[in-house]
């Protein structure tokens, strides 16, 4: 190894990693703490403890991955030559073929589709013509046409979801198969080829793909969104040939906002970060410098206002002329209910715990009581805000918003431990990367298919409405089931890792910390569309695979966010 790389310029490189490697060892041993103890009081020496354990630990860890850094950037380099429009296209019709075959094995034993999540209740919508915005309209509308369509051309139910999982499955396909083409394109064949083997075997993306749900959907445009301004930031000219991937953008930020309710929170939080990235280049650099990655920016920005906007219209021209009811916002106030619940069960008397010490005044409980009805605070599960928020009463917080927020952060002063426990609790799976309280949040002993990997249907419901389980392959399905409902890639020594939710928020937490030390302004957008999401699943009722997943499908591009981009341009060069 080159002694060069070690040196007291590494040491200082080092310094932004170890400080965010202090906060993830130190976050991580809360949470693993909470797990085992099941409830912690943050004692003064507690807290010393953990803080120095953290620092230890944490500089080593940081200065481990800073080494990472410098090895990578020292032996990983872009194509000096970047392939072809013809070479590229090549690549990404192979890539695009290949990604449908590795899917087609879990169609063939999932067919016509795993009708898990969400879908019984949209599609009980459907057949009752009832519409709730709480689920995007847009893809409700997507699994209405698609069964019509099933039953039209093939008179059949199980047909019209095939149909859907096949669009759905196609989409994901074409944007994963556009990541590879510019891997291809900028890094090379042999490292392009290593991404598709990996997106090809990795199996929660076959899984996924013929999951009839939203997420999905969003995950395509999520990844598409991050490509095409990746792309574009990286442009060393501006003109006409931007105008293929801007159509993409607005294609994709439609498609973002249409999908998931959060995902115009993540675009918003992303042009937020756009607009100071703008004035920090506009601050920091002189004349042309940066001058192509300032309007590029600017092109991003402006796009995606405008494609967001166009989103909402369109969502709204959909609630309006379905009668679709307004959606329930508890889900937003997931976190604030779980403090209140686990508030409540520590503090009120019911006897719940050995720890309550019935210290709860009585304003408090009778505010809480209206707000989580029937005493529903008892229903209160650490790792998922479902059974206390189906009983939960919005009203409170619309009509009594004073007092709510007066009970609410007074109850913050009196119990700290308690809302931090909560938050933590709740959190787990992103928090701490070796978590497994993720794989058993939605599991009951008498059904299957309720892992991480949820694969069951609500049979009940639409089985009557005559939807059926007809898999092609069923020996491939009976090992695909086990290998689900057992969790079993929790099995798998090291490898275990890449499957786990938390790997995945600490690995952009530091990729951001070298975005901000590198002053990387091209990866500043897609890093900060993540963070953007990633706040609204902290905030969120739970840890769940199909939350996550826009973020995993990310990682094999991380090399395209990070590499080259435009510093400065040619005074004499026409735009």
């Amino acid at each position: 190894m080159d002694k060069k790389i070690f040196s007291k310029a590494l040491i200082k490189d080092s310094i932004p990693f170890c400080t965010a490697g202090v906060i993830f060892i130190f976050i991580t041993g809360l949470t693993k703490a909470l797990s085992a103890k099941g409830n912690l009081d943050y004692t003064a020496g507690f807290t010393a403890g953990l803080t120095v354990f953290s620092i230890l630990f944490g500089i080593l860890i940081g200065f481990l991955i800073n080494l990472l850094i410098v090895l990578g950037k020292k032996y990983i380099k872009f194509s000096k030559k970047e392939a072809g429009k013809k070479e590229t296209g090549l690549a990404f019709l192979i890539a695009f073929i290949l990604l449908l075959l590795s899917i087609l094995p879990y169609f063939l034993a999932y067919y016509p589709g795993i009708l898990a999540y969400d879908s019984y209740v949209q599609i009980g919508q459907i057949y009752t013509g009832e519409y709730n915005e709480h689920h995007p309209l847009i893809h409700t509308l997507l699994i209405k046409f698609s069964i019509l369509a099933g039953v039209m051309l093939f008179k059949n139910l199980n047909a019209g979801i095939a149909i859907y999982t096949g669009i759905q499955s196609i989409l994901l396909s074409a944007a994963f198969a556009y990541g590879i083409s510019l891997l291809y394109k900028k890094v090379g064949r042999v490292f392009a080829a290593v991404m598709l083997f990996i997106l090809m075997v990795f199996p929660f993306n076959a899984f996924m793909a013929v999951s009839v749900t939203k997420d999905v959907f969003f995950t395509a445009f999520f990844l598409l969104m991050i490509l095409v301004t990746t792309e574009l930031l990286g442009d060393e000219k501006v003109g006409r040939k931007q105008l293929d991937r801007i159509l993409i953008l607005v294609f994709s930020g439609l498609g973002c906002t249409a999908y998931r309710n959060n995902g115009k929170y993540a675009i918003v939080f992303a042009i937020c970060v756009c607009a100071l990235t703008q004035l920090v280049l506009l601050i920091s650099n002189k004349k042309d410098e940066r001058k192509v990655l300032r309007f590029n920016l600017l092109v991003v920005m402006i796009t995606l206002t405008v494609s967001m906007i166009i989103g909402i219209g369109l969502l709204k021209v959909a609630s309006v002329s379905l009668n679709a009811v307004q959606g329930d916002r508890r889900e937003m106030l997931s976190v604030p209910i779980q403090q209140l619940a686990r508030t409540y069960v520590y503090h009120s008397g019911s006897g719940i715990v050995a720890e309550d010490d019935n210290t709860l005044d009585e304003r408090s409980k009778a505010l809480i009581n209206e707000f989580l009805l029937n005493e529903s605070a008892l229903l209160y599960k650490p790792s998922i805000s479902d059974p206390v928020k189906r009983n939960t009463n919005t009203w409170v917080v619309t009509n009594k918003t004073k007092e709510f927020i007066s009970v609410y952060t007074g109850l913050f002063f009196k119990h700290p431990d308690d809302y931090i426990n909560a938050f933590l609790a709740l959190n787990a799976g992103f928090l701490d990367f070796t978590d497994e309280t993720h794989a058993h949040i939605n599991e009951n002993p008498e059904f299957r298919g309720l892992g991480y990997v949820q694969t069951r249907w609500e049979e009940n419901t639409l089985t009557p409405l005559g939807f059926s389980k007809d898999s092609k392959w069923n020996s491939l399905f009976e090992k695909l089931e086990n290998w689900s409902n057992d969790n079993s890639y929790l099995k798998i020594p090291v490898l275990k890792y890449i499957f786990m939710p938390g790997i995945y928020f600490w690995l952009f937490v530091f990729a951001s910390v070298y975005a901000i030390k590198e002053k990387k302004f091209k990866a500043f957008f897609a890093l900060s569309l993540i963070a953007g999401y990633y706040l609204t699943m902290l905030f969120g009722p739970c840890v769940q695979l199909r939350y996550v997943y826009p973020v995993m499908t990310v990682v094999p591009f991380m090399f395209l966010i990070f590499g080259r981009e435009q510093v400065t341009v040619n005074k004499n060069e026409k735009r």
